[in-house]
Order: C-alpha cells, then sequence, then structure tokens
C-alpha cells in the first residue's frame, strides 16, 4: 500500500497544485524540508506526463522564489527520488530542502540545522 495514495491526511497538505501536494517530511533534513508528491501513483520520473512535469517545473519555481526570495534562505537543494531508490510504500516525490551556507549537508556529520519560519512560508504559499 503505498503512503502516499492512502496515507496522508488533509491537514499535513500545506499546498497544492492540479497534480502535487506538499507537505513538510516527517524525518527532515533540516527544518522546512519539504516533499512534492505527484496525486497520481508514478514510479519513475519519467512517467511523468509532460503536463505533469511543467506543473512540477513551475511549482518548483515558486516554491524556490519563496524560500530564496522572500524568506532569505541562503539555497535549496532539490532531490527527485525515482523507481527502486524510493522507500518502500512510496511514489514518484522530490525533496526541497533549503540549505544555508557552511550548512554541513554534503559532510558525512550531521547537518546543522537552522530554525524555519513555517507559519511565514505557509501564509506565502498560499496568498
Amino acid at each position: 500500500m503505498c503512503i502516499f495514495c492512502n496515507g496522508l491526511e488533509k491537514n499535513q497538505i500545506i499546498y497544492e497544485t492540479k497534480h502535487f501536494k506538499v507537505v513538510f517530511d516527517i524525518n527532515p533534513e533540516q527544518e522546512g524540508h519539504m516533499l512534492l508528491i505527484s496525486k497520481d501513483h508514478y514510479m519513475n520520473y519519467l512517467e511523468l506526463p509532460d503536463e505533469v512535469v511543467l506543473d512540477l517545473i513551475q511549482l518548483e519555481r515558486k516554491l524556490i522564489q519563496i524560500l530564496e526570495g522572500d524568506m532569505n534562505i541562503y539555497g535549496v537543494s532539490l532531490i527527485k527520488n525515482n523507481g527502486q531508490v524510493m522507500d518502500e510504500g512510496t511514489h514518484f516525490h522530490e525533496h526541497i530542502i533549503p540549505r544555508y551556507e557552511f550548512d554541513g549537508f554534503w559532510d558525512e556529520d550531521p547537518t546543522r540545522t537552522y530554525p524555519f519560519d513555517f507559519q511565514r512560508f505557509i501564509r506565502l504559499i498560499n496568498s
């Protein structure tokens, strides 16, 4: 059973487009770490119809603009999980992780976490 198809509660969804739901990751690498989850059950990025890919690109741009522009986050990492590398019980999704200078994200040590204004972000994304 796919948790993205059957296990998301409505109150977990912070934003939606025609083809994607946005939720905060339950096991975040950094505060504000989000998942962009396809509404349809695709197992591979290559299965996404062009219309869905366009929606994803537009959603990525919207989130990046808010994070890097409006919230002055240093940058973001976009990580698409695809095919057999996904956790069991999930389908295609992408991670958007807020990044900070010297956060140690690519280091072997745990990432240094920074505070994230969740309420401001939710107001901005829904305005």
